[in-house]
């Protein structure tokens, strides 16, 4: 088989209930699920995009990173993965899905092996989801293989329990993350030693926004109005869900830009669709 051809990763499930070329339906289901948003939040952090957002994941990395089960094979038990949809290069030689799954085999074995390299929030997350599959009593490690890229060799990283333990310690304590917020800004406190708002974004939950003095004025006329905000965030243990985000700047938006008015705006459904 050519290199497009083969399965762009291989898994190798061990465990007490794995059998050769069998597996129970419902950690299959888990595995699959997990790995799909786990390599989807590696195509993000890889393209710069954010990992943390409310909605869903954006077109192009849906194209380009959805996976398909292609294969189960005997051997403990080892389930082959392909690509929906042929890839456009990224670079010479190398598809974009195979980099992907280049870089999460290289986060897995940057955890196993106890380094301190940063990982990306989102990919954090998804590995903790993944992680959480070789808790059971059935499935004790699964190990995942990229396939090569040109002249470069296939690598290989193993999810196990150390490394479970390691995303999660890293989840239990304080992560930060800079982002971008869109919404109306529904709520202000301006107790000198609680100056905090609300955001209430177009998609998700409301944010709880903290800001310094000198940026009460502003936050004070911008009530009820549409606004961006650019901040740090802190999430949530174990989540990817912010808790609170720190303003550094915060600038009035259009009203359009939200969204309103375009259901009663002279505009065809191809504009509105645009």
């Amino acid at each position: 088989a050519t290199a497009r051809e083969s399965p762009i990763l291989r898994l190798r499930v061990r465990g007490p209930s794995v059998r050769s070329g069998r597996i129970a339906v419902p950690d299959l289901i888990k595995i699959c699920q997990e790995l799909q948003n786990t390599i989807t939040r590696q195509a993000e952090a890889l393209e710069g995009r954010k990992t943390i957002h409310p909605g869903p994941t954006a077109a192009i990395i849906q194209n380009e990173c959805t996976l398909e089960l292609v294969g189960i094979k005997k051997g403990s038990t080892r389930l082959e993965f392909g690509l929906v949809k042929s890839q456009l290069p990224l670079i010479p030689d190398a598809e974009f899905g195979a980099e992907v799954s280049k870089q999460l085999t290289g986060t897995i074995n940057s955890l196993g092996n106890g380094n301190d390299k940063a990982v990306d929030p989102g990919v954090l997350q998804g590995l903790y989801g993944l992680g959480a599959v070789v808790q059971t009593k059935r499935i004790s490690s699964i190990e995942i293989t990229n396939r090569k890229i040109g002249r470069q060799p296939a690598l290989k990283a193993t999810i196990n329990q150390t490394v479970t333990e390691r995303v999660a310690a890293r989840m239990s304590g304080p992560r930060k993350r800079t982002v971008h917020i869109d919404g109306v800004l529904d709520m202000a406190d301006f107790k000198v030693k609680d100056l905090k708002c609300r955001i209430d974004p177009p998609i998700g939950a409301s944010i709880m926004c903290l800001f310094d003095p000198d940026h009460a004025d502003q936050v004070y006329s911008l009530l009820r109005q549409p606004v961006r905000v650019d901040g740090t965030a802190t999430l949530q243990p174990y989540t990817d869900r912010i808790e609170s985000v720190h303003i550094e700047q915060i600038q009035k938006l259009p009203a359009l830009f939200m969204g309103e008015r375009n259901f009663f705006s002279a505009q065809t459904l191809q504009q509105l669709a645009i």
